[in-house]
């Protein structure tokens, strides 16, 4: 009787308007897409769980659904009292879909969730972030300034601004910025070179790795590779194959191999 009385008032609930009220909340709070989910479906529990986890053939009579989410991970919704409708389903895909074109859409800036549960914002670089970013370098390692520049930053402070004005606004490509505060801990660029492959580059702030902040750029910048018509990147792993090619595999990228000069080359998932 219990599952019946739920069902009933759930039913009360005008179908459109409970998947758009999910999707606004969503948009504005990620955390909370299996929650929409659930409610979308009426479903009794939706789990997140690894990609290899999901058996996506596996329907349980209906009473199953699966579906990807990115990032490796798949959202499972089950639902015992009644097998889910097709409708219920399209409602489902509708909503992951609105996601994806919201987290695509790159002429606006996007926050993300490290690690450590602190946020940082994903926006274009601009020539007024020439204070911020020689400041960003002034705080970086030389092990890490080593790690992402071939031939080492210039050392005289007026040099050091005119490279940097060149790595915010690229004469071929464009770069991504991670703000925290009034601080930017991290620089992306993707150069897009007519004939070349597309190739980008990571600095992050020594006190912000190992907190999904490269992860977070690379996912950012293989989207505006993508949109370019990109479907593979390079990337200089200065020595560093394996911990670049675990940031790919994290940001839902497949590693595949290194080219001649040392360049580790990346394709993108569709």
């Amino acid at each position: 009787m219990r599952r019946s009385r739920r069902r009933d008032v759930r039913e009360l609930v005008d179908p459109a308007a409970a998947s758009l009220g999910a999707a606004g909340r969503v948009v504005t709070a990620p955390e909370e897409l299996a929650d929409a989910v659930r409610d979308i479906l009426a479903a009794d529990v939706v789990t997140v769980v690894p990609d290899e986890e999901a058996n996506p053939d596996r329907d349980e009579t209906g009473h199953r659904g699966v579906f990807a989410v990115g990032d490796g991970r798949t959202l499972v919704a089950r639902r015992r009292w009644a097998p889910f409708l097709h409708q219920e389903l399209a409602r489902a895909e509708a909503l992951l879909a609105l996601l994806t074109a919201v987290r695509t859409n790159l002429a606006g800036p996007t926050v993300v969730t490290c690690g450590d549960g602190a946020e940082l914002v994903l926006r274009v670089g601009a020539v007024a972030d020439t204070d911020a970013v020689v400041l960003l370098h002034e705080h970086c390692s030389p092990a890490t300034l080593a790690g992402r520049y071939r031939d080492g930053m210039p050392g005289a402070a007026d040099t050091g601004r005119r490279g940097v004005r060149d790595l915010l606004t690229p004469a071929h490509g464009t770069s991504v910025v991670a703000v925290c505060g009034r601080e930017i801990v991290a620089l992306g660029q993707l150069i897009d070179e007519p004939g070349s492959p597309a190739e980008v580059t990571l600095l992050v702030e020594d006190g912000w790795q190992r907190n999904g902040v490269g992860t977070a750029l690379l996912r950012r910048l293989s989207d505006v590779a993508s949109a370019r018509g990109h479907d593979e990147l390079v990337a200089s792993a200065r020595g560093n194959h394996d911990v670049l090619s675990r940031t790919a595999v994290r940001a839902g990228l497949d590693p595949a191999g290194s080219t001649d000069d040392g360049y580790l080359r990346v394709t993108i998932s569709s």
